[in-house]
């Protein structure tokens, strides 16, 4: 009773950590370099009895033990067996959560000062909480001529924040900004062997470095001006897994109802024999 009660809380926390992600995802199809959220589910059962196994090289898993210490094994190892028990019982599904880094759409805008990049490398932007990388390219300038983003973040090139003198502005393939045909300085790209890992959302289209890897720099990413790179979402697809999320919610919701009215029976059967 209580381990079917647990399994389908467990399984209705799930779904609602996933309608949540799906409602975001949708929320946010249209946004410029936004990469969707996915989340991977694994079982209590494995998690609980994975920490349980013994680490190799533990000095108790091969020192013999003394006669002093015979008793206390056993009462140890039964004791374990009971804990593993107990957690064979514990079945159900927790989601934990990962971003899609896959690429999202090239839309030609036409405007100078937007780009997207063809590669897995990142933007470098300056805010008041440090560096922090992105894909979403919509670029524009301040009153002091300098290149930012659209939540007025700096944009960082080569030699730190740019600073774009009158004229026309022109980005290259190389990242390379001019204005009037002069170079006044580059893009800074940046990449990581594993973005998943390496970068954490902090939204609006930012990321910012979990300190599992350092940068590096972006060799063989180009940039595409006049474009920027949509949101990766699929919003039939995420209509669709919201959906069936739904439904699952609701089929556990009525199976832990129909769990509390048998138990409620069973409480009132016992009442009446005391």
């Amino acid at each position: 009773m209580y381990n079917g009660l647990y399994t389908a809380y467990l399984g209705m926390r799930a779904r609602q950590r996933a309608l949540d992600a799906t409602a975001n995802n949708i929320a946010n199809a249209s946004t410029a370099g936004y990469k969707s959220d996915r989340l991977v589910y694994s079982s209590v059962e494995a998690i609980e009895i994975e920490a349980q196994k013994r680490q190799p090289g533990d000095a108790s898993a091969t020192r013999p033990a003394s006669t002093s210490e015979a008793g206390e094994q056993t009462r140890s190892q039964t004791t374990n067996r009971a804990a593993d028990s107990l957690q064979a019982r514990s079945i159900g599904v927790v989601a934990g959560g990962a971003t899609d880094h896959s690429t999202g759409a090239i839309r030609e805008t036409g405007r100078a000062l937007d780009v997207a990049i063809s590669g897995d490398a990142f933007l470098v932007v300056q805010t008041p909480r440090g560096e922090r990388y992105t894909r979403a390219g919509a670029f524009t300038l301040d009153s002091a001529g300098q290149l930012v983003t659209q939540n007025g973040d700096l944009v960082v090139a080569d030699g730190g924040p740019l600073t774009l003198p009158p004229g026309e502005p022109s980005i290259g393939e190389d990242g390379a900004v001019s204005v009037n045909n002069q170079t006044v300085g580059r893009l800074k790209l940046v990449r990581f062997n594993d973005p998943r890992t390496a970068l954490l959302k902090e939204g609006s289209s930012l990321f910012v470095a979990s300190g599992s890897e350092r940068p590096q720099e972006a060799t063989g990413a180009t940039v595409i001006r006049g474009a920027l790179e949509m949101s990766n979402v699929n919003a039939v697809s995420e209509m669709v897994a919201m959906m069936q999320n739904s439904r699952e919610f609701d089929s556990l919701q009525r199976s832990i109802t129909l769990l509390m009215n048998d138990l409620g029976r069973k409480v009132s059967s016992e009442i009446g024999r005391i």
